[in-house]
């Protein structure tokens, strides 16, 4: 088992190159510097812009009670999409781009806020003190008699 982990650490750079070299011929040279400098780019931005607003996400789950482990894998999907867009290589863009998918959201997270079932009913009463009479008639009919 270690041999196979050490395999494929060993394996994963050659593959990038062998896959820069396949696009370089296929749609030149020029093109894919270009590619491998916009993908770098791209994930120096998503790191670089995207941390405040990934942490003020997370202050906002933790303060609605909806901080669970959706909230937490999508930053490290979004972390580790952008790491692999700073690295050249086709094989590492094509990952980052799967990881940027929203497959993994849940679908209470896709249809907006959900109920916190806390046992609390919201609602508003009013008093009526049942030695003053005339409270008592001017209040409407209730449903249950």
């Amino acid at each position: 088992m270690p041999y196979l982990i050490f395999a494929s650490i060993l394996a994963y750079p050659v593959l990038e190159m062998m896959s820069l070299f396949w696009l370089a011929d296929a749609i030149g040279s020029l093109a894919t510097l270009l590619i491998v400098l916009l993908s770098f780019a791209v994930g120096v931005l998503m790191l670089r812009h995207q941390r405040l607003a990934i942490g003020l996400t997370l202050m906002s789950d933790l303060r609605t009670g909806r901080l669970g482990i959706n909230s937490l894998m999508s930053v490290a999907r979004y972390y580790i999409a952008a790491l692999l867009f700073i690295i050249p290589g086709v094989i590492g863009d094509v990952i980052g781009l799967i990881l940027l998918l929203p497959w993994w959201t849940s679908t209470a997270a896709r249809s907006g806020s959900t109920p916190v079932q806390d046992g609390v009913i919201d609602g508003e009463y009013r008093r009526v003190d049942p030695q003053n009479a005339a409270d008592a008639t001017n209040t409407p009919p209730r449903i249950d008699r």
